[in-house]
């Protein structure tokens, strides 16, 4: 009896440590919004450490166990009823806030931005990241006043996020998928020898068989209902090369969705060297889709 109520003294012990544990966030969004952590979602992460930035510069953050949306507004006087949810990158090892410029820019342009800190998959866990990044979308879809069309939320990310940006493209039910997706420089196939490391242990697990990876390439998950999609990356990349984004951009055309990509010649795994001509082919292609047209 006495060693019955000791454990079950631990596992109380436990369950409070973990709900009690400390979240930051990071400022500088014209708002912020909690959607849920560890205790209060269906899913967790189990992650029990508290979170934390890296170092001094609060670029990237570690441990994450909630979800926060930073939310920068669109102009008034430009705002085109559209949104977009965007995942930043890390290698699901950390959630990097140093492409917060984008969600400024595209608030400039009259599009509400909303940057995601999701919780990490914590080595297999990734059914907390997918619900996070599914959430911040019909999060986002409430949003109208703010003057959001709740058909014209779309999707970004970058890197890892692109990864991300794709796989809620396609795992999202057909009825409540993104109006377009934005993958940036993305780390779409698990089963490439880039992504079979740390990138891929903390996604999937740290003992991740093939199969696994076969399923978590986004590729392999594409529909007709798969919305319309912008590849943007550079040839250069020696994080994420080229041939991840060719794969999944076959894989739309396959299917029929309306898919456009751009590769640079340079710039690495980033957009700034080619800052102005990304921008100019997020708004074309925006336009294009007819999204941006109107607010109706």
């Amino acid at each position: 009896m006495r060693r019955y109520l000791i454990t079950l003294s631990l596992v109380i012990t436990l369950a409070l440590s973990a709900s009690a544990q400390k979240s930051i966030s990071w400022e500088g969004a014209d708002e912020t919004v909690r959607l849920w952590d560890n205790s209060t979602a269906k899913h967790s992460n189990h992650q029990t450490k508290d979170e934390q930035w890296r170092s001094n510069t609060k670029r990237t953050m570690i441990n994450t166990s909630s979800c926060e949306l930073y939310i920068f507004k669109a102009a008034p006087e430009k705002n085109k009823g559209v949104a977009v949810v965007f995942y930043p990158g890390g290698g699901f090892t950390n959630v990097s806030f140093g492409r917060g410029s984008i969600a400024k820019w595209l608030a400039s342009e009259g599009i509400t931005a909303a940057i995601v800190k999701y919780r990490l998959p914590n080595y297999g866990h990734n059914e907390a990241t997918l619900e996070d990044a599914m959430g911040a979308v019909r999060y986002m879809r409430t949003r109208t006043d703010l003057g959001i069309n709740p058909a014209k939320v779309g999707v970004c990310g970058t890197s890892a996020g692109g990864h991300i940006t794709a796989w809620v493209s396609n795992a999202m039910p057909d009825e409540e998928k993104p109006a377009f997706a934005i993958p940036l420089y993305p780390s779409i196939t698990r089963t490439e020898f880039y992504s079979t490391q740390n990138c891929n242990k903390a996604l999937l697990g740290k003992r991740f068989c093939y199969q696994d990876a076969v399923e978590m390439s986004v590729q392999n998950m594409v529909t007709p209902q798969t919305p319309p999609t912008l590849l943007l990356l550079c040839d250069d990349d020696k994080v994420v090369p080229s041939h991840s984004s060719i794969a999944y951009y076959k894989a739309l055309l396959q299917h029929g969705v309306k898919a456009s990509m751009h590769i640079f010649p340079s710039g690495g795994h980033s957009m700034n060297k080619n800052i102005d001509e990304f921008h100019s082919a997020v708004l074309d292609w925006l336009d294009w889709l007819g999204i941006t047209k109107n607010n109706k």
